[in-house]
């Protein structure tokens, strides 16, 4: 049977004809496995459309002229004369202090000495932290020989012993020259400055040098401070336990007095 608009139009055809017609298209129907062949009509309600929604900072107000001026001078200040700058100038001292041979604080304001005590402060809690060794440990680590000498069956100590020295970089002197070329025979310069430091007093230069973060010649991975470190370790495993001990008494004291720095007026 027609449907839509061809449904208004009279049919001309016979009441057989239109049921052969019927039975046609149910046996099409029944074969495409569909309940009818009639088309069905329209929907008469619109699909669901997804909603959209606007936040409240979507557009963000446009900034006039004076607040993108201020912005941009607190950016200025606080790049010139922020925290970070003023440490930066402190540290850029006291290293060019250092780099030229004088005191780390030599003629610094007292502002600038309680900037830089500052700053060490916390270099020293986050290096505390992080348990970093200290040359003794670091002459262990990189030492051929691991084991400590009261453990070691074959330890040979230094026969003429040592001499505390607060003013040998390392704190102590070799007594015995035998033991002192066993010791540096094979840094041949270490062991001329060893020489002239006992006989003349030449202050010595090749040793360790003390750990500092903004200078990269004292990392252990620096090949001079590698060689030091290692010159060092011959010397430091022919110590007995005692005389480690005595070393590290005497740099205790020295060090309480190091970190009782004047102010300047």
């Amino acid at each position: 049977m027609s449907k839509g608009i061809t449904s208004l139009i009279p049919s001309d055809k016979m009441e057989d004809e239109l049921q052969m017609e019927r039975e046609a298209r149910a046996a099409v129907a029944k074969r495409l496995n569909l309940p009818s062949l009639d088309l069905p009509a329209a929907r008469n309600e619109l699909p669901s459309m997804p909603t959209i929604t606007f936040k409240s900072d979507f557009l963000q107000p446009i900034k006039s002229k004076e607040e993108i001026k201020k912005e941009k001078f607190d950016r200025y200040m606080d790049k010139e004369y922020g925290h970070e700058a003023i440490k930066k100038d402190v540290l850029k001292q006291v290293y060019q202090n250092k780099k030229a041979g004088k005191a780390p604080y030599e003629n610094m304001s007292t502002s600038s000495i309680i900037v830089a005590e500052t700053v060490k402060d916390a270099a020293k809690a986050k290096l505390a932290k992080l348990k970093g060794p200290s040359i003794e440990q670091q002459v262990i680590n990189y030492s051929p020989v691991k084991v400590q000498p009261k453990n070691q069956k074959n330890f040979r100590g230094l026969k003429g012993g040592i001499t505390v020295d607060s003013e040998h970089p390392d704190g102590f002197r070799i007594n015995d020259d035998k033991d002192l070329y066993d010791v540096y025979g094979k840094d041949t310069t270490r062991y001329i400055q060893e020489l002239t430091y006992k006989y003349d007093g030449i202050p010595i230069k090749e040793t360790v040098k003390q750990f500092d973060s903004m200078d990269p010649s004292s990392f252990p991975s620096d090949p001079k401070q590698q060689a030091a470190l290692s010159t060092y370790g011959r010397a430091y495993d022919r110590l007995t336990p005692l005389q480690k001990k005595q070393i590290e008494n005497n740099n205790n004291k020295n060090n309480l007095f190091q970190n009782i720095l004047p102010l300047k007026k």
